[in-house]
């Protein structure tokens, strides 16, 4: 039996990660609610159901992935390790159940596909996808990201835009590669139309 009301905790959690969105330490600016950490849920939870997953991790793992990212641009370079870190603060100040923390956690650490570090559960596995996967369908926010506030000129901007969008479809697992391919394959045509 659950002691713990978890609609209640989500709130609080969306409302700490908004914040943190809106604040002024956020050098990805107030897009990353709307244009990423909404989206990783909504891929996180559609995998999740069609996958039988922990509902509750993914969507808590989802929306803290990139926490500290936002929180502070000192821990940028290291948000998964940082963010695991803070979410897990986050969550004991909840008594939300100690096991569940500790497979959010994992979900944070291994969602990065640059670190190729091993997701050893479905949960991270999917995080790790829909956290790709927001990046392909939120591609107008990752052209933003790239000119507005990296702020490369056109053909660096689309070269590095490319190199992350190739890395991210390793990243998603064959059932997120079905409901995004068609996007990623417009994403790489338009970004190799770029760079010749």
């Amino acid at each position: 039996m659950k002691n713990y009301n978890y609609q209640k905790i989500k709130k609080e959690v969306e409302i700490i990660v908004k914040q943190a969105n809106n604040g002024r330490n956020n050098i990805f600016t107030d897009t990353v609610w709307k244009h990423h950490i909404q989206p990783v849920v909504k891929y996180s939870l559609m995998l999740g159901k069609k996958l039988g997953a922990d509902l509750e991790v993914l969507e808590l793992a989802a929306l803290l992935h990139d926490y500290a990212a936002m929180l502070n641009k000192k821990f940028c370079q290291d948000h998964h390790l940082h963010g695991a870190r803070l979410a897990e603060k986050i969550l004991k100040s909840f008594n939300y159940p100690e096991e569940k923390i500790e497979h959010i956690k994992d979900c944070i650490v291994s969602h990065r596909s640059s670190l190729k570090i091993k997701q050893r559960t479905i949960e991270a596995k999917i995080l790790a996808s829909a956290d790709a996967m927001s990046h392909i369908g939120e591609l107008v926010d990752m052209f933003y990201l790239a000119f507005g506030v990296h702020r490369f000129k056109t053909e660096a901007g689309a070269k590095w835009l490319k190199s992350k969008l190739l890395r991210d479809w390793q990243k998603i697992m064959p059932a997120g590669r079905k409901i995004i391919k068609q996007e990623y394959d417009l994403a790489i045509g338009l970004l190799d139309k770029a760079i010749k």
